[in-house]
């Protein structure tokens, strides 16, 4: 394991053991895609239930939410996918959203614009320059929810991606906010990623068009074909009382505003 992977694992575990006892509290953890959307659902929901608050720590991945589920250290997981058989006996999945997975750039770049055929030339690091000057894509782990969805979307481009980590010798950004970050402050880096953060972080990064269309919720909306990622509240087998109405209340009209807002189109339906 390298010393970043260890310390990631060991984050994980960190996040996990800090975590406050139940008593009242809702404790939810999981993956960066969803941390500052449902950060605001706990807001928007404490207004109306004072009582029990809703502690969302740093991110910890879907891995480390079913982990703290299993283990019983959370009351609600936030995962980018449902639970799969086995993970947690008698958990119980819940879809609240679904947004976009896009490329993003800082937002200064309004310049840049990609088509499909350009994409084996990002990966290969040998895109010629756009008007602002030239573009180089950050990688993520093979792990990483966005990018198994663009492989899915374009399987071609698995043999340049699987290069293009092995010549770089390192995966650079191991989390989305470790991502988001990386990108926001430079003016070359270009990565591929979910879109609901952007807005739910108000961060300096725009979705960047591909073939022509710019990605957006409605684009989603509208029946485009877009990669999407799910946005997954999960719950462990006996799931307290204030878990469960925290969850419910995710998936209710009263959230869905806000979950547009933060670029997550809600689910409906039972």
């Amino acid at each position: 394991m390298s010393l970043r992977r260890f310390g990631l694992a060991f984050g994980v575990a960190a996040s996990l053991l800090a975590m406050p006892a139940r008593a009242e509290t809702v404790r939810a953890a999981g993956t960066g895609i969803g941390i500052a959307m449902v950060r605001l659902l706990a807001e928007q929901y404490r207004r109306d239930h004072p009582d029990t608050p809703v502690w969302v720590p740093e991110s910890v991945g879907t891995a480390g939410a079913v982990k703290g589920l299993a283990t019983g250290k959370l009351d609600v997981g936030i995962l980018a996918r449902p639970l799969k058989a086995g993970e947690v006996e008698g958990g119980a999945s819940v879809p609240i959203c679904r947004t976009p997975l896009v490329f993003y750039i800082n937002a200064e770049r309004r310049d840049v614009a990609l088509n499909r055929r350009d994409l084996p030339a990002l990966f290969a690091n040998a895109l010629p320059p756009f008007p602002g000057g030239e573009v180089r894509v950050l990688l993520r782990p093979p792990s990483d929810t966005g990018f198994i969805r663009l492989l899915e979307a374009y399987p071609d481009l698995a043999p340049t991606v699987t290069a293009a980590r092995d010549a770089r010798g390192a995966v650079l950004a191991l989390t989305d906010q470790e991502a988001m970050d990386a990108v926001e402050t430079s003016r070359t880096l270009l990565t591929f990623g979910a879109f609901a953060p952007l807005l739910a972080e108000k961060r300096k990064l725009i979705a960047v068009p591909l073939d022509g269309v710019a990605p957006s919720l409605e684009t989603l909306e509208n029946g485009h074909r877009l990669p999407e990622v799910p946005l997954v509240l999960a719950l462990p087998p006996s799931p307290s009382a204030q878990a469960r109405a925290f969850v419910d209340y995710a998936r209710s009209p009263a959230a869905s505003s806000l979950l547009r807002a933060s670029g997550c189109l809600p689910v409906t339906g039972p």
